[in-house]
This record gives structure tokens, C-alpha cells and sequence, in this order.
């Protein structure tokens, strides 16, 4: 009885850590690529406020230094790269931000923004910036890990307390099962115990 009792209650308690933390896990997943997406999306944004329309008649472009790690750079209509740190040929983000919206996505294992340049009505330029997608995977990692360390702790629990009420709920059936058997074998004077259980 006693283990019928604590199977049920971590099934119990297993199912319900399984409908919260993989729905958390994914949530921390998306809420980090998301926030890294923004920052990168922010710092194209600051560059290419930086950028003079005069930039498309070879004027020097002077970008902000990107993020540790991170790269930016500013594209002309033809996606050559004309400043910064960014790869010499222009990827599909930046193709595509020439078009005039700002375009998120993953190139080369990178995480990149990529936000145009207008002057006039008229893309003069794409600003891209980009960050490695392995460090916002390491960070996913630490959070589902911590996560996991939850998990444990919270199955780990569920069991003690489990293994408790069932002591506590077996113990007086238990008790009344010893006496039934004291009957059966004829001492008609066994009397079990009242029981605080309805």
C-alpha cells in the first residue's frame, strides 16, 4: 500500500514538473535568442543613425565599436561592406534589408540584425550587426541546467512528502490489518486503535 501510495503521488508530481519546465524551457530559449536579437537590432539601429547620406558619394563612415565579440558594419546597395568589422560579402539578412526592412536572422553561426539605410525614400545602405550564436546557446544551457536543478529538487521533495503521507495514511490500515489477523487466529480481545483518518 505504502508504495502504491508514493507511486501515485511522484507520478503526480513528475507530470506536473514535465507541463511546467518544458514549457519554461522553452520560454527561457526563445526570451534569450529574442533579447540578443534585440540588442544586435539596437546597435544597428545606433549605427545607422551615425551614417551621413553623404555615405553613398564616399564619404567616410565612422561606426560605434560593436559588442565584445560582435561585429558591425555598414553595406552599400551593391553589399559590399564599405566600414566596420563585418564579413567583406554581404549574406542573405543584408540582401534582404536592402529591400528596406529590418531583417533578423542567423548567418555563419552568427545572430544578425540587419536595418537599412534611407535617404530620400531610397536604401542607401544596410547596417548589419552580428554576435555568435554559441553564446547565447551557452547561456540557454546554464539556464536549462539550472532548471533541471530545480526539477530534481522538486522531485526529490515530492518523494520525501510522499513517502511520509503514506506512512502516515498506511500506518492505522496497518494496524487494523494486524488485529483482523489476531481475530482470524481466535483472540477474540484484539481491538484496533481509533484513527485520526476518516
Amino acid at each position: 500500500m505504502r508504495q502504491r501510495v508514493v507511486r501515485v503521488a511522484v507520478v503526480a508530481a513528475l507530470v506536473a514538473v514535465v507541463l511546467l519546465a518544458v514549457p519554461l524551457a522553452l520560454a527561457v530559449r526563445s526570451a534569450l535568442y529574442a533579447g540578443r536579437h534585440d540588442s544586435l537590432e539596437r546597435a544597428a539601429l545606433a549605427g545607422a543613425v551615425r551614417v551621413s547620406p553623404d555615405c553613398a558619394t564616399g564619404d567616410p563612415v565612422e561606426l560605434s565599436a560593436p559588442r565584445a565579440g560582435g561585429h558591425l558594419g555598414l553595406y552599400d546597395p551593391q553589399a559590399r561592406l564599405r566600414a566596420g568589422n563585418d564579413p567583406a560579402t554581404a549574406d542573405a539578412p543584408v540582401h534582404r534589408a536592402l529591400g528596406g526592412q529590418a531583417v533578423r536572422g542567423r548567418a555563419a553561426g552568427d545572430l544578425v540584425a540587419a536595418v537599412p539605410v534611407s535617404h530620400a525614400e531610397h536604401v542607401i545602405g544596410v547596417v548589419r550587426a552580428s554576435s555568435p550564436a554559441a553564446a547565447v546557446r551557452d547561456r540557454v544551457l546554464v539556464a536549462w541546467a539550472a532548471l533541471l536543478g530545480v526539477a530534481v529538487v522538486a522531485l526529490t521533495v515530492a518523494v520525501l512528502v510522499a513517502r511520509r503521507q503514506a506512512r502516515v495514511l498506511a500506518a492505522p490500515l496497518e494496524d487494523l490489518s494486524r488485529h483482523c489477523r489476531a481475530v482470524t487466529e481466535g483472540d477474540l480481545n484484539a481491538r484496533a486503535a481509533p484513527s485520526s483518518i476518516a
